[in-house]
């Protein structure tokens, strides 16, 4: 792990106080991370000056070298500088912009799937949904290794979530096409994500 030296407000007090912001995970080299991952506990900061507790995101590298993939979390929502050189090749490389899209694509790289053909899939299930649903986000929940169906959560404007489920043959379709038509630079971080689907079910169905 890696930190530098930084800053953050409290939004309770308002006071400014020094920190230390995390800047790198190698989840090979620190297996314990995963979970402060997955609760986001990593990046909760408590302010010295009132004891409240709250979320600071920070740009953030998630690198998993077995499972040879990269996240970066860049929530200024700028793109990362290409990383084109050779003991990258192989790797999936993505970065997002806010910690549930981090945490969502860590969880769906980590299980060696393809987060082009689930991306798809969300957007599949959204427009599905808003039919009957004020659907605001859908998100990556889990893979039921029992089945093989794709559960995910549908948030809706009130905040309520519903949980709804895919097939793992729509996957495994889904996923066949996007490796046989669809051509994703490798070797640089790219934004996968439902806007990116859009265009990539259009291309499909052309």
């Amino acid at each position: 792990m890696s930190y530098s030296n930084s800053t953050a407000t409290c939004p309770h007090c308002g006071k400014e106080s020094a920190r230390r912001a995390l800047t790198s995970i190698n989840i090979d080299k620190n297996p314990e991370m995963r979970e402060a991952v997955r609760d986001l506990s990593c990046f909760r900061w408590t302010c010295p000056n009132c004891g409240v507790t709250s979320l600071v995101v920070d740009p953030c590298l998630y690198h998993d070298m077995s499972g040879q993939f990269m996240v970066w979390l860049s929530p200024e929502g700028a793109k990362p500088e290409d990383a084109d050189f050779d003991p990258l090749s192989g790797y999936t490389m993505r970065y997002v912009d806010d910690l549930n899209s981090f945490r969502e694509k860590i969880a769906i790289l980590e299980r060696g799937l393809d987060d082009r053909a689930v991306e798809i899939m969300k957007l599949l299930l959204f427009m599905q949904l808003r039919h009957d649903l004020d659907v605001v986000e859908v998100l990556f929940h889990e893979l039921d290794e029992r089945t093989g169906d794709f559960r995910f959560v549908a948030v809706l404007s009130d905040g309520v979530e519903q949980y709804a489920a895919m097939s793992g043959a729509t996957y495994q379709r889904i996923a066949q096409d996007v490796r046989e038509r669809l051509y994703t630079r490798s070797r640089t971080f790219q934004k996968i994500d439902m806007e990116w689907a859009r265009g990539a079910l259009e291309l499909l169905q052309a």
